[in-house]
């Protein structure tokens, strides 16, 4: 049977998400017949070993095991997972169950591979990812990244080649997503089946978001891709044997899927009407990683809302009242500070953009965090600058000027906490430093409700105070209730600084 014979048969629209996986270059809906769909899928698959890739191991063997030869109902039921896979890749037939005539020969060539390299390492990364991706429903690309080389220590470049596998591009998809919160562009990784739910995921992920993931293990990987579930858990398997019992199946599957990716399931009691049933499969549902909770479990979930209600109260924020210099004393730092700059911009040109620093206003934070960074880097300078004197300023000053060598700094502060009087900086080596703002508190720049905050930045001692240095870069890095009982414990260790 050619494909056409049974794919031409299919609704455009239905056709059209099968072409998409397929077919790299694909066009737009509007723009392709449903026949020109089938064409471009033909020629896709005469790409060099591109049946060999978009196969697992567990279809090619099912392939050579059958080299073609018709299958009974058993044979049938039995390789049902990998009969609907091949089938959806316009491999195998459904109506004949045999092999299309347009891809024998991709068979053969890839079954001739197959057998030459019986370790098909392949697998197991491109299942991994697309685990992950399920599981999720959708990440960033950088992230996945990360996750993906901590696990296989894989190098950046051969990943990024990797991520082209006709398998990964089979079930997942990758598009530039905008972000408000970033405002920019962001290349994401989307599980194919989730794209028609993809607003309602991000959605629910502004409600059930949580800092965090988990740790998936082998058998997570495995059962989530081949069986859609976490079938080794005892609750999740007993689901799985008890709906597999029913004709629609399949369509239980899918809603149930679809409930555990947005935890959503109002509409589940209408479906299920057995109540010993809707019990499994909530049951069920709360042991399976959800989408909208980054990864957790709702049982997981609900223990990690309870354990940082309690964190949150260690990470304390009074409203802060006198927490940073008197004006007269604001100015002054500037005076000083913004001479040091201009002295270290003028003798070693960091930066082109700015010319004049000294006595003036609304300068480009980036241009001068650049200066900032080359002064703390080289400190010795100070020394020049005092030596030299070029702005006139007294013995005070300069002694002021003087105190700044004992600057420290950090691109992993963590602010922990507001007084009323100052604000908690943890430094890497265990001290928490009592900080006051420069012209404003900083808790008018840092929201409480975010602490704990990574934030770089450098202080320094000024009219016998630490003080930031007017340039503080946040990060915005969520931390998990793990991370948040680390710093706690680093913070029950710490020594309070009020001097440097």
């Amino acid at each position: 049977m050619k494909i056409k014979d049974e794919f031409g048969k299919f609704r455009k629209d239905m056709l059209y998400p099968t072409y998409e996986s397929l077919v790299y270059e694909c066009k737009d809906y509007d723009k392709i017949s449903r026949n020109k769909m089938i064409d471009e899928i033909v020629k896709e698959y005469k790409n060099p070993n591109y049946l060999y890739f978009i196969c697992t191991k567990k279809e090619l063997d099912f392939l050579k095991k059958f080299n073609n030869k018709k299958l009974n109902i058993n044979d049938i039921e039995k390789y049902s997972w990998e009969i609907n896979e091949l089938n959806k890749k316009c491999i195998f037939s459904m109506t004949d169950y045999k092999v299309f005539d347009e891809q024998l020969e991709n068979v053969k060539e890839a079954l001739e591979l197959h057998d030459k390299r019986s370790n098909k390492w392949e697998d197991d990364i491109a299942i991994l990812i697309i685990s992950m991706v399920k599981i999720n429903a959708n990440l960033s690309v950088n992230v996945l990244k990360s996750m993906v080389i901590s696990l296989t220590k894989m190098s950046e470049n051969d990943l990024e080649k990797f991520l082209g596998n006709p398998l990964i591009h089979f079930y997942c998809r990758f598009e530039d997503i905008w972000h408000d919160e970033l405002s920019a562009y962001e290349e994401m990784i989307i599980y194919r089946n989730y794209l028609d739910i993809f607003i309602d995921i991000c959605e629910a992920r502004k409600v059930y978001g949580m800092a965090g993931s988990i740790e998936l293990n082998s058998d997570d990987i495995f059962d989530t891709f081949y069986y859609g579930f976490t079938v080794k858990k005892p609750s999740v398997k007993k689901m799985y044997d008890e709906i597999n019992k029913n004709v629609a199946h399949e369509l239980y599957f899918k809603i149930i899927d679809e409930a555990r990716v947005l935890n959503n399931r109002n509409y589940l009691d209408v479906i299920f009407q057995d109540e010993g049933l809707l019990e499994i499969i909530n049951k069920a549902l709360d042991d399976m990683p959800c989408a909208v909770m980054n990864g957790f479990t709702p049982k997981q979930y609900n223990k990690e809302i309870e354990k940082e209600l309690i964190l949150n109260t260690k990470f304390t924020a009074i409203p802060q009242n006198n927490a940073h210099l008197p004006k007269k004393a604001a100015d002054e730092y500037y005076k000083l500070y913004f001479a040091l700059l201009e002295y270290v911009n003028d003798k070693y040109k960091v930066s082109k953009k700015l010319k004049k620093i000294y006595q003036q206003l609304f300068l480009d934070e980036s241009e001068l965090s650049l200066i900032d960074d080359y002064l703390w880097e080289h400190k010795e300078i100070i020394d020049d600058f005092i030596n030299e004197n070029k702005y006139n300023f007294n013995e005070k000053e300069l002694e002021q000027v003087k105190l700044f060598k004992t600057a420290v700094t950090s691109k992993n502060f963590v602010i922990i906490g507001f007084d009323r009087e100052y604000t908690k900086f943890l430094s890497d080596d265990g001290k928490i430093y009592m900080v006051k703002g420069i012209r404003c508190d900083i808790d008018k720049i840092v929201d409480s409700e975010e602490l704990p905050v990574i934030a770089g930045t450098t202080l320094l001692m000024f009219k016998d105070k630490i003080v930031y240095n007017g340039l503080l870069v946040r990060y915005g890095i969520s931390f998990g209730n793990d991370l948040k009982v680390s710093i706690i414990e680093e913070m029950n260790k710490a020594i309070t600084y009020y001097h440097l």
